[in-house]
């Protein structure tokens, strides 16, 4: 899957894949999902965005994420790079894109 020459104008999530979502509370979170995501590519993506956070990647400990490629990425909050948070994933970094900073999961 491929998102390419992208324009985000204050986006609160301009690029997130979350295999932790929970919208109800109802998941059990100590089985991670057991679906495995590859060959995912966000290319020439810029803008603003809501969030600190313009990429947010936090794949299944069961079965981590394989080949995410950030390529070209200029996503700003308030005027400064937006931050790329990741977890179970080492994205390829190609081009100007954000280092990802390890995820941090809000307390329960």
């Amino acid at each position: 899957m491929n998102f390419e020459d992208v324009t985000m104008v204050r986006v609160r999530n301009p690029i997130i894949i979350d295999q932790e979502y929970c919208p109800w509370n109802t998941c059990n979170k100590k089985i991670p999902s057991k679906i495995k995501i590859s060959k995912v590519s966000f290319k020439n993506i810029h803008g603003t965005t809501k969030a600190e956070e313009g990429v947010v990647l936090i794949c299944s400990s069961g079965v981590p994420f394989d080949g995410v490629e950030l390529s070209n990425i200029d996503l700003k909050f308030n005027g400064k790079p937006a931050k790329a948070v990741c977890s179970n994933v080492k994205p390829i970094i190609k081009g100007n894109a954000p280092t990802c900073e390890p995820y941090k999961p809000l307390p329960s």
